[in-house]
């Protein structure tokens, strides 16, 4: 691991004393915090913070990952899509996305999260509105590139936002709670795209479709302008006694975030060589192909089985989405509960590839069904998981924010591709996509196998160190003896 450099940065560790009513004073007096006090604190923020999240996360999925149930509608005829264009439109989104989830976490500080996200939503909820009023293939491509841009903010920005709030082994469990609002967001999806499917007049049914939920994400403007605090201890929804502990955790853990900490260009460029980003970032990309394939085409994956009517297809996809959620809730709990991430990416990663294969081969109709729950099972956990993987094991909030957002671009860019893997020629059973699939989760669980090997090496190091005397040093950020990786 690349050291940092000292001069450009150093934490600004402050000997202020810090005056908690709820708190034991002989607890405080080494730096530790009522646990009881602290918990009851934890739950008020995951109520406030957590649920707004997961809304914004859901609209925001569910507005991009909409074209899918749009397609088995009279989308295609009403904008006289021809060839691949569809697919087209369906990658085109990530050319922005992709672009922007860098930038947009690097920045997240210094426009603050309360604007940043507010203005990505009021961007993201008109775009959709506008989509409802498209007449052909080119004005379709402007706004899916407007709303990759606009987006790319949202997922990256509130999962960081998680990482300047709570500790290492508490970010998967609320992620996960987050992340469980897109599996809800993909099954109502397909719940919505039926009922709206069924109104006739003036507007077609995927015009329905973008304009409620656009209307629907509009909704949520004010409710982030007004709820989201720049920082937990500056939180209106808190009483004072209520910051006062989260000032505390702050100080506590500013080994890991220093919320005084300045940007330096030499923090991103220690990153840039670390080679566990690079191989995160691959092991991203194979992770995030078989989410955005499966989740954008499995109504046509599942018509292509042998159900005939594409209102079945569309229920038959919120009972998958269902077991996905709940696989995804119980590894999260556990990951963070035995504070380890590799196990539950390769299992799960082995678990969809098992998924993929049988859907591939399986020529009946019920198993290849039964095949599609099976490989829902890889949609949540590994995307989640390795994202927040890397925030665990990289000190330092510019470090951390580029990391994450450098991990999901490399990641996210694999959008780009699936609307051409995925193509109309290859219909029904898209073959060509599932060999896509498969080969990408091989790469992933590779990636993820290396990386294990790379913390347990470096944590048995660290360990003879500091057994030989090995100083704490909080300036060396994660390459500090004292700092232990997650597995």
């Amino acid at each position: 691991m690349s050291q940092i450099d000292e001069k450009n940065y150093s934490p600004k560790l402050e000997n202020e004393k810090i005056t908690i009513l709820d708190v034991n004073p002989e607890a405080e007096q080494h730096g530790e915090i009522d646990h009881v006090a602290e918990r009851r604190v934890l739950r008020k923020i995951d109520y406030n913070l957590i649920t707004i999240f997961g809304a914004l996360y859901m609209m925001s999925f569910l507005d991009r990952a909409n074209i899918g149930n749009a397609k088995l509608t009279t989308f295609t005829q009403d904008l006289g899509l021809v060839g691949n264009q569809f697919g087209a439109a369906t990658s085109v989104v990530y050319a922005t996305y992709v672009v922007f989830e860098p930038v947009w976490t690097t920045l997240l500080k210094i426009i603050t999260p309360r604007y940043l996200l507010t203005a990505s939503t009021i961007c993201w909820s008109s775009i959709t509105i506008g989509t409802a009023f498209v007449k052909n293939y080119d004005q379709l491509i402007a706004c899916r590139v407007l709303l990759g841009a606009f987006e790319a903010g949202v997922i990256p920005c509130s999962t960081l936002y998680l990482t300047m709030t709570y500790n290492r082994d508490e970010y998967v469990s609320r992620q996960t709670v987050v992340f469980t609002f897109s599996a809800i967001s993909s099954g109502f999806g397909g719940l919505l795209a039926y009922g709206l499917s069924h109104i006739h007049g003036k507007l077609h049914g995927w015009q329905w479709l973008y304009l409620v939920e656009g209307l629907m994400s509009a909704c949520l403007i004010p409710i982030a302008f007004w709820r989201i605090p720049n920082d937990v201890t500056e939180a209106k929804w808190l009483t004072a006694e209520e910051r006062a502990i989260m000032v505390a955790r702050k100080e506590r853990n500013k080994r890991v975030y220093d919320a005084d900490e300045q940007f330096s260009w030499n923090a991103i460029w220690t990153i840039l060589k670390d080679a566990r980003l690079w191989i995160a970032a691959v092991s991203h990309f194979g992770i995030d192909s078989t989410l955005y394939s499966l989740t954008t085409f499995m109504p046509s994956l599942i018509a292509g089985l042998g159900f005939t009517s594409t209102v079945d297809a569309q229920l038959l996809t919120v009972p998958v989405y269902a077991i996905a959620a709940i696989s995804y809730i119980i590894a999260g709990h556990f990951s963070d509960k035995i504070k380890m991430r590799a196990p539950f990416i390769g299992g799960s990663l082995c678990i969809g590839l098992i998924g993929y294969i049988v859907l591939l081969t399986a020529p009946q109709v019920g198993v290849g069904y039964a095949a599609v729950f099976i490989a829902s099972v890889a949609l949540y956990i590994p995307s989640s998981l390795n994202a927040l993987w890397v925030a665990d094991n990289v000190s330092g909030h510019y470090r951390r924010a580029f990391a994450m957002g450098f991990v999901q671009f490399i990641g996210n860019s694999s959008g780009a591709c699936v609307g051409f893997i995925f193509t109309q020629q290859s219909a029904p059973r898209y073959k060509k996509g599932l060999y896509y699939d498969i080969a990408m989760t091989c790469m992933s669980i590779i990636c993820t196998t290396i990386l294990f090997y790379i913390a347990k090496t470096r944590n048995e190091k660290k360990q003879k160190l500091v057994a030989e005397g090995a100083p704490d040093q909080p300036e060396l950020g994660d390459g500090n003896p004292h700092y232990t990786y997650f597995m």
